[in-house]
């Protein structure tokens, strides 16, 4: 889904609540052709995937708002060219929304912990309940953003090798070795890696199945056929 669709499709709904040059900030960010996973095509499958879900939440304009501006920051080297830790990428996204956003400030800062939670997929979990059913939406954002996790293989391995192509600076071993720790702890962690139970039911069987497919490709030593994850453990 290229830019403009998902400008009228999406973005329509949540212009208002932006300051001017919002939208340009974000096209300059994932319409960078340096990025191959972290560009509009992921912003575009979290944002189909959760519009079968917005039933399920409490606020979709705010998780949709997150969506949009989770990853808007992703620099893989700092000024030293050493990989960039996850959490600076996170925290610098969240900071740029603040600067755009046009809401009131607890809404506002219900994103920001949103956007926020994606530097610990696994056990993130809400400083408080900022709004009735808040929990749950964070619940639903973290499961939307491992979703593609889920998706059929060879859309699985296509996205992986897209993160190498971000990180082909890094060397081929310490990019496997990152890899393999990845997708252990992941399975390590099977029983909680979507956290609402429709999500769970949704996807947790594929996702468990292309993990498990991963590991043993790279076992095997058959890296080629393997996706590819960066080092720092954050796949996606």
């Amino acid at each position: 889904m290229i830019a403009s669709t998902i400008k009228s499709r999406y973005w329509a709904a949540l212009e208002a609540s932006h300051q001017a040059g919002a939208w340009e900030a974000l096209d300059a960010a994932y319409g960078n052709l340096a990025r191959a996973y972290h560009s509009w095509r992921h912003i575009s499958d979290l944002l189909q995937a959760f519009e079968k879900l917005t039933v399920l939440s409490a606020r979709p304009e705010l998780i949709m708002t997150a969506i949009f501006w989770h990853d808007v920051v992703y620099r893989t080297r700092d000024a030293g060219q050493n990989r960039r830790a996850d959490f600076l990428n996170v925290r610098d996204s969240a900071e740029m929304f603040l600067r755009y956003a046009r809401m009131n400030s607890a809404d506002a800062e219900a994103v920001q912990e949103l956007i926020m939670a994606t530097t610990n997929h696994l056990d993130a979990k809400p400083s408080r309940e900022r709004y009735a059913g808040f929990s749950r939406d964070l619940d639903l954002f973290v499961d939307l953003d491992l979703s593609p996790l889920a998706l059929p293989w060879k859309q699985f391995a296509s996205n992986f090798e897209d993160i190498r192509f971000e990180f082909s600076w890094i060397p081929e071993d310490v990019f496997n070795s990152g890899q393999a720790a990845f997708l252990r702890n992941l399975l390590a962690h099977a029983d909680k890696l979507f956290r609402r139970p429709e999500t769970e039911k949704m996807w947790r069987a594929a996702a468990v199945s292309n993990i498990r497919r991963c590991l043993n490709n790279l076992s095997m030593g058959d890296v080629a056929s393997s996706p590819r994850l960066d080092s720092s453990g954050q796949g996606i």
